[in-house]
């Protein structure tokens, strides 16, 4: 019985995902040609994450303690232990913004193009793609847009809630860029959807904390590891107070 549940409750969730993001790809295909026009995804994207977890029935509560000026970018490095932490940021995000993220996802049907044409992907067993990348992120910054990286690289941690060590691409852009690093914690993320297993699948509510940013002015790259380490302190902080 537990286990019907589970798999109508995953066909639910898998059904608003895909529902609302269908609804809008007309919509996405008619911008992508027109890089001007990519800040248009925004509001209706954070319209399709309303949608998606309403319909589920999941709460998302936001604390902010960190609030972007008009115009203010900045490099966001949220921990990563769910699929479903781009729609959770996508309906939380401050400003107009890219993910940076693993080229896998470029494999989604529909959601593949879309993604691989607004934001910017990553395959990090080829070192000329991730200096492409690396050029993008910083391009992207120029253009206004702040950047959200996975400072872990995907979701690699084998014990949740434990952070997977950091990687330096995050703060190496911010430092190059002289933007702030804003630390953003999504402590319940992995007791929803850790991984697409349906026997992990169980309702949580979700919560998401932009914390105070880390400035970076004056920085180099010699203070790079310890601009990492006082991030992931941050974030694992709350982690452990959390849960």
């Amino acid at each position: 019985m537990v286990r019907l549940l589970q798999w109508t409750y995953f066909i639910w969730v898998a059904f608003w995902f895909w529902l609302g993001f269908i609804i809008l790809y007309p919509y996405f295909l008619m911008i992508i040609p027109f890089k001007k026009w990519h800040k248009y995804y925004y509001f209706p994207s954070k319209m399709w994450a309303y949608m998606f977890y309403t319909m589920i029935g999941i709460p998302v509560k936001t604390i902010r303690h960190f609030k972007p000026a008009k115009g203010q970018m900045a490099v966001y490095c949220p921990n990563h232990f769910s699929y479903l932490d781009i729609p959770i940021l996508t309906l939380t995000m401050p400003s107009f913004f890219v993910f940076v993220g693993l080229h896998d996802l470029e494999k989604i049907p529909l959601f593949g193009y879309f993604y691989r044409n607004i934001h910017i992907t990553v395959n990090r067993g080829n070192l000329r793609n991730r200096y492409e990348t690396y050029q993008k992120a910083q391009k992207a910054l120029d253009e206004g847009k702040s950047l959200v990286m996975f400072p872990e690289g995907g979701i690699w941690s084998e014990d949740f809630p434990r952070l997977a060590p950091f990687k330096d691409g995050p703060f190496r852009v911010a430092i190059e860029k002289q933007v702030p690093i804003v630390p953003v914690t999504i402590p319940y993320n992995w007791r929803f959807m850790p991984l697409l297993d349906v026997k992990k699948l169980r309702w949580h509510r979700q919560e998401v904390i932009f914390h105070q940013a880390i400035d970076t002015k004056g920085m180099t790259l010699k203070d790079l590891p310890a601009l990492k380490a006082q991030t992931y302190e941050v974030i694992d902080r709350q982690l452990k107070e959390l849960c």
